[in-house]
């Protein structure tokens, strides 16, 4: 995506985050691209590698994807064999999801990308600066979380 590059649009905060964001969301979506995978899907991976085994409906609340389209996104996730959907044996209604080995081996291949991108992404900001936009970000963040004005 190209982006103005004046003065006038570039005075303003959210002009900047829209355009780095969107730079870094794309570079990031190549890369995990190159999987069969959209971003979408490495953070599903990493909630699923964090809180497994997960149902459906938590992960669903947890990434914020509607649950609507969780079983199309689970499919993508299922049919590459990175995870798998077991009957819960407390709720035989439910499914547990769980990363099969080939999941947690392209999860931990997307963690190293990950980083990789974020090293050359973030290649203009020392480590204090890098910190500094972490945190300014993760409270921007925690703003929206908590359901303050937007």
């Amino acid at each position: 995506m190209k982006f103005p590059q004046h003065e006038t649009v570039s005075g303003y905060t959210g002009f900047l985050l829209r355009k780095v964001s969107s730079a870094s969301f794309e570079a990031f979506a190549e890369i995990v691209g190159a999987y069969g995978l959209h971003p979408m899907h490495f953070g599903m991976l990493m909630i699923i590698d964090a809180d497994e085994p997960v149902s459906q409906q938590e992960l669903s609340a947890r990434t914020g994807i509607d649950p609507s389209t969780m079983v199309v996104r689970m499919d993508v996730l299922s049919e590459r064999g990175l995870v798998e959907r077991v009957r819960s044996a407390e709720d035989r209604r439910n499914y547990e999801i769980r990363l099969t080995p080939a999941g947690r081996k392209v999860l931990a291949e997307l963690r190293e990308r990950a980083r990789e991108h974020g090293e050359r992404f973030y290649a203009p900001l020392n480590a204090d600066e890098r910190a500094q936009l972490h945190t300014l970000l993760a409270k921007l963040a925690a703003g929206l979380d908590a359901g303050e004005p937007s």
